[in-house]
Order: structure tokens, then sequence, then C-alpha cells
């Protein structure tokens, strides 16, 4: 009797140790995606490089507003660097003046929302759009 309860533990354990083996093979699984190919972003390393500083106006929230506004504006061709901070409303932004000007960064950021308005840029007061006027 007691061999037979010694064979089982014996058992039991050798059970216990090959089923908790934590050696699985990880599962592959290949995904065939039909993507377009993405254009990646063009940047000229000769060109003569603007730094702005703008002031947002209509922005409610960090990660919903500024994030997406920071996100849309560093896609566009000729931008090298954006850094939009929501506490103070305001954007930095470097970039190539033969693709991209003042007029493309706001429609830009009027695509981006119909709430967004630029108020100033590079400490100059921009006038408010005539509905804002109205208002």
């Amino acid at each position: 009797m007691k061999t037979l309860k010694y064979i089982l533990t014996i058992i039991v354990v050798a059970l216990v140790v090959t089923s908790c083996k934590n050696e699985t093979s990880p599962e592959i699984k290949t995904v065939d995606v039909n993507q377009e190919q993405v254009q990646e972003k063009v940047l000229n390393p000769d060109a003569n490089y603007i730094a702005a500083k703008f002031e947002i106006d209509g922005m409610m929230c960090a990660m919903g507003c500024a994030k997406v506004i920071e996100k849309n504006i560093a896609q566009m061709d000729g931008v090298k660097t954006v850094e939009v901070d929501f506490e103070s409303k305001t954007a930095k932004v470097e970039y190539d003046e033969e693709m991209v000007n003042r007029d493309l960064l706001i429609a830009n950021i009027k695509k981006t929302g119909d709430s967004y308005e630029v108020t100033s840029w590079n400490g100059e007061v921009l006038k408010l759009s005539e509905e804002k006027i109205k208002e």
C-alpha cells in the first residue's frame, strides 16, 4: 500500500510538471493587406527653413485638439518640425519657405476644424474673420 501511494504521488507530480510548461511556440499569422503605397513627406535638406510662432484659438483639449492640429501640420510637405502647446494655445513650426507659407498653414488648421482660428503670427495680430467680427 505504501508503494502504491509513493507511485501515485510520483505520477501526480510528473503530470503537474509536464502540464505546466510555458514553452509554447508563438502563433504566426500572415495578414495580406492591400495598402496603397503611402507617400513619404518631402523635405529638402538644402532648403531655407523658417521658424514661425502663432496663436490658435478654439482648442478645447490637449489630446483631441492640439495633437490633431500638430499631426495634420506635421504631415504637410515642407514642414520640418511642429509643436502645438495647448496650455499657451501656441504653435511653433519650422517649414521650407518655398513649399509652405502662412496661408497654407492657416488653411490646414481651418481644415482640421472650423472652430480653430489663428489669431496672431510671430507676434502680429491677424484680422479676425468676418464671421467673428459680426458676432
